[in-house]
């Protein structure tokens, strides 16, 4: 028996039908305006669950691409510039060390040699606080810190507790001169009597450690916080080193910084200088570690932060007169910072700079300078002395000319080992600084390594950024013309179906009757 249909039924299927077709144009419509297959996850749960994933891949993608890369990449082109600025210093310095090795340096050549050095050591530093986006390159985790004071900082609010370590590849030899010759004391030599008694000059060598600052509150020392030595043997075991006599000296001790017993231990507190006799030698040589604990304020431009290469504890004054202390160690395992440039990878993008810009590179050049003012005002004493015999004050008195003439023959004597130890000076450290030259190289070509390697990375990270981009399209974009035809549809669909249903809903059984 065939089911009865009512105008009701019809009416009511007229309607959800239409109503199918309306939201089908309306679903078209907002494809076209948006570009997009789904507005809401509700309307394709599996195409909405994988666009999230897409675009998760995409902006992840997308900060390799566009940040962390070109931030890698512009770190390491500045290191490896600031590495070729100061391999080229460098390479000006061991220049000027095969020079002094064969004594090739004029009088008049000296002071101009003594300016380059300072100026060389001093851009040397400088290249050590590069910058990168405002971060200092070189400073390890300390980003925010130079590597060295600046002309800017404050540096009267800092002062340090410093520890430092040694072994027995870190002594050198000091060669000076005691008693050197000074023209000045010629009328106290001559006076009757005599106020000074005139010795001649005596060449002495000691050994030596060198701590990584000098002026060592030389002006404020007040015996309360002197530095402190101590030693280990192989075994870590405390070595006895109370048999030797340690002695902190001050300017004021000036002649005598030199003057050392076999158990003697001078800790000069203006030059940073730990020099000691052969018995004190002879014993710490034998040490696992040498430690020195040392106060140190009044920094100056140019000084190294010692929290970039010591265990030390940091005093700063506050607003209010307040020292806040902060203790620093040095991690073993270095401060090595890494960017993430693709899924699971990373890069190293940082070079630490305590690694080449250190206290060791400061001594070696300020020993440069040393000598060569030393030889220089040698041979200045020697030309005012010999001026002296032409004067007539002296002339013509023969003590003065005797006396005079003794002092020459000494200052000769005191000008050619002066000489020898700048020989000897410059050509030691020619081998210091051609290492330092490999240590750049090496930093060089580990950084080259570095990005080519970041090279490779970029040409995948494009082509994941490309391929994830064309999925993420194909998952959630319509296509145009595709849409447009389907709109067509759609709405060809609905307006037939307004059509037919407004021509059933005109008649009613009652217009039958």
């Amino acid at each position: 028996m065939a089911m009865r249909i009512t105008n009701q039924m019809v009416s009511g299927n007229s309607l959800r039908n239409m109503q199918k077709s309306m939201s089908a144009v309306n679903t078209r419509t907002q494809q076209l305006t948006t570009g997009k297959k789904v507005s809401k996850a509700s309307e394709d749960p599996v195409t909405a669950i994988r666009a999230l994933k897409l675009r998760t891949t995409v902006n992840q993608l997308e900060q390799y691409k566009k940040k962390n890369i070109p931030d890698a990449n512009s770190w390491l082109d500045i290191s490896t510039t600031s590495l070729e600025n100061i391999k080229k210093r460098i390479t000006d310095i061991n220049e000027y060390c095969v020079q002094g090795s064969t004594d090739s340096f004029s009088t008049s050549d000296r002071g101009a040699i003594i300016d380059s050095l300072k100026q060389l050591r001093e851009m040397i530093f400088d290249e050590g606080n590069s910058t990168y986006a405002g971060r200092y390159i070189f400073s390890g985790y300390k980003t925010d810190r130079s590597l060295a004071f600046s002309e800017t900082d404050n540096t009267s609010i800092y002062s340090y507790d410093i520890t430092e370590h040694f072994t027995s590849d870190d002594f050198d030899i000091k060669n000076t001169v005691l008693n050197g010759v000074d023209e000045t004391k010629v009328d106290e030599y001559l006076a009757s009597p005599p106020t000074s008694t005139y010795k001649q000059p005596d060449p002495s060598t000691a050994y030596r450690l060198t701590l990584a600052y000098n002026n060592i509150d030389t002006e404020n020392y007040d015996g309360k916080n002197p530095p402190v030595i101590s030693a280990t043997n192989p075994d870590g075991t405390t070595m006895d080193i109370s048999a030797f006599t340690v002695t902190t000296m001050k300017k004021a001790d000036a002649d005598k910084y030199y003057e050392l017993e076999p158990d003697d231990i001078h800790i000069i507190l203006e030059t940073g200088e730990i020099v000691m006799g052969e018995d004190a030698y002879n014993k710490l040589k034998t040490a696992g570690d040498i430690r020195v604990d040392y106060p140190k304020q009044k920094f100056e431009a140019g000084d190294l932060r010692p929290e970039h290469y010591f265990d030390c504890r940091q005093y700063t004054v506050q607003s209010d007169g307040t020292r806040k202390a902060i203790d620093y160690k040095r991690p073993e395992d270095g401060q090595l910072i890494y960017y993430e440039v693709n899924f699971n990878q990373s890069i190293q993008v940082n070079t630490e700079g305590s690694k080449l810009i250190n206290p060791d590179i400061a001594n070696y050049i300020d020993d440069l300078i040393y000598v060569l003012e030393d030889l220089d005002a040698a041979e200045k004493t020697q030309t005012k002395l010999k001026a002296m015999l032409n004067d007539k004050q002296y002339s013509n008195n023969e003590d003065a000319v005797k006396q005079i003439n003794i002092m020459l023959s000494d200052i000769d004597v005191e000008v050619a080992v002066r000489k020898e130890n700048l020989q000897k000076t410059f050509s030691g450290n020619i081998k210091n600084f051609q290492d330092y030259l490999s240590e750049i190289s090496a930093m060089e070509s580990d950084i080259g390594s570095r990005l080519s390697k970041l090279e490779m990375v970029e040409v995948r990270v494009k082509e994941q950024y490309a391929e994830f981009k064309e999925l993420k399209s194909q998952n959630e974009d319509v296509e145009t013309d595709e849409a447009i035809i389907d709109f067509n549809e759609a709405n060809l669909v609905y307006e037939s179906a307004l059509a037919a249903t407004s021509n059933i809903m005109k008649k009613s059984l009652l217009d039958y009757l």
